[in-house]
C-alpha cells in the first residue's frame, strides 16, 4: 500500500509540474558499484558490480534550476567472506534487488548549445522485489522491504538528448537485519554505491 502510494505521487508530482515547465522523457540505464557497510565479522570485496534501468523524465524550471526523477530496477551484489573457526573461509554473493524511485533537484548551466553540465542531490525511495532473506555460512541477511538514501552527484547533457552522470549513493536506512540462530539480530547491513549512468531524452 505504501510502495503503491509513492509511486502515484511521484507520477502526480511530475505531471502537475508540466503545467508550469517543460518536461522530457527518457530512458536511462548504468552500473553499480557496491560498497557494504555493516557491523559484522564479515569482508567485502569492494566494487562489486550491479546495473539499472528504466524510464526517466526532466523538468527545466527558472534560472538554470530542475527536477528529474526516474523509475528504475535496481540490481546491487557483494561478495561476502567469512572467516570461522579452524580458519575456513566461505564466500557467498548476496544480491540486493528493487524498485527504485530517485528524485533529485539540479542545477545547470550551458556552456554552449550544444552541451551543458549540472549538478543534482536528492532522495531515492527504494522497494524490494527479490529475496527476502539471503543466507550465508554464518548469518542471514533478512531484507527490508524498503530503503530510504540520498543521491548526491554531477552530469553532463549532449546534443540536448543525450545526458552523462555519476553520483554516489549514499544508504540513510538499513538494507537488511543480519540475523544467527532462529532471528537473533546481530547488526544490521547498508548498501551504499557508486553509479554511473547514460541516458537518453526523447
Amino acid at each position: 500500500m505504501k510502495k503503491g502510494f509513492l509511486i502515484l505521487l511521484f507520477f502526480v508530482t511530475m505531471t502537475n509540474l508540466t503545467v508550469f515547465s517543460q518536461v522530457t522523457f527518457g530512458v536511462k540505464g548504468g552500473l553499480n558499484m557496491t560498497d557494504i557497510n555493516s557491523s559484522t565479522i564479515h569482508n567485502y570485496e569492494k566494487n562489486n558490480s550491479g546495473f539499472f534501468f528504466g524510464p526517466t523524465a526532466k523538468i527545466a524550471l527558472p534560472f538554470g534550476l530542475g527536477v528529474d526523477g526516474s523509475l528504475l530496477y535496481d540490481q546491487r551484489s557483494a561478495k561476502v567472506k567469512t572467516e570461522l573457526d579452524g580458519g575456513k573461509n566461505y564466500s557467498t554473493t548476496v544480491k540486493q534487488q528493487q524498485i527504485t524511485v530517485p528524485v533529485n533537484l539540479r542545477y545547470g548551466a550551458d556552456l554552449s548549445k550544444q552541451f551543458g553540465v549540472y549538478l543534482f542531490v536528492g532522495p531515492q525511495f527504494g522497494f524490494n522485489v527479490g529475496d527476502k532473506t539471503v543466507s550465508t555460512n554464518y548469518d542471514d541477511w533478512d531484507f527490508k522491504t524498503a530503503q530510504l538514501s540520498v543521491n548526491i552527484g554531477a552530469g553532463a547533457t549532449i546534443f540536448n538528448h543525450l545526458q552523462v552522470s555519476a553520483n554516489y549513493n549514499l544508504a540513510c536506512s538499513k538494507a537488511a537485519d543480519l540475523t544467527i540462530n532462529d532471528n537473533q539480530k546481530i547488526g544490521n547491513g547498508k548498501m551504499n554505491a557508486w553509479q554511473i549512468s547514460l541516458g537518453y531524452f526523447f
